[in-house]
């Protein structure tokens, strides 16, 4: 695996609104909107490439992630084009977006965005800990869409105890750290939270 290329396929924002901070990424797939969609929403095949998903899986109807515990609420569901969630784990609440983007025949961008509550979690780790998490979602995404077997979840997970993959943690978390500072934190600080969520999910903490 490519570690710039990973690293460049992503774009990071960092925006703030109101009683929310937004974290927010886009990477472009080479497939077309409805395959995309179906990864994404389909339970068979979220199970290959995120996590096991129990559910009603349409407008209205609430889901579990059997793995980690998270659960929520279908808010807005657009096939094709749009899905807002809740994302409620461990007693915290937030709202997740994905748009769908047609870029061109069979290329179509991912947008994602994480509206995450200030406090505590936020002060300590800064965006680095959402955006770290949902890049390697969108990573093991990626293989998925390409038919290659490193996409299972057991094959992430092995590579994530590797040097190569514990090297693509550090910057992924560092390139989130420049994205803080872009919005406005002071650079110390910034490098600081990305460090600290490196430093998380490297189990160093």
């Amino acid at each position: 695996m490519n570690i710039v290329d990973e690293i460049n396929s992503v774009i990071r924002k960092i925006t703030t609104s109101g009683d929310s901070h937004r974290v927010v990424l886009e990477r472009g797939f080479d497939t077309d909107a409805a395959d995309l969609w179906d990864a994404c929403t389909s339970s068979q095949r979220l199970s290959r490439w995120f996590e096991p998903v129990r559910g009603d899986l349409a407008l209205g109807g609430r889901y579990s992630l059997t793995s980690s515990g998270t659960e929520g609420d279908i808010l807005r569901c657009e096939p094709t084009r749009h899905l807002t969630i809740t994302w409620e784990y461990q007693g915290n609440v937030s709202h997740v977006d994905v748009d769908l983007i047609p870029a061109g025949i069979e290329r179509t961008v991912l947008r994602l965005t994480h509206h995450v509550p200030p406090g505590d979690h936020w002060e300590t780790y800064g965006p680095a800990a959402t955006g770290v998490g949902w890049e390697e979602a969108l990573r093991t995404l990626s293989l998925h869409l390409a038919g290659d077997a490193r996409g299972a979840t057991e094959e992430m997970e092995e590579f994530a105890g590797t040097p190569e993959g514990q090297q693509l943690i550090r910057r992924v978390a560092d390139a989130w750290g420049g994205a803080d500072h872009e919005a406005g934190t002071p650079a110390g600080d910034a490098h600081a939270r990305a460090a600290r969520t490196a430093a998380f999910y490297l189990g160093r903490a």
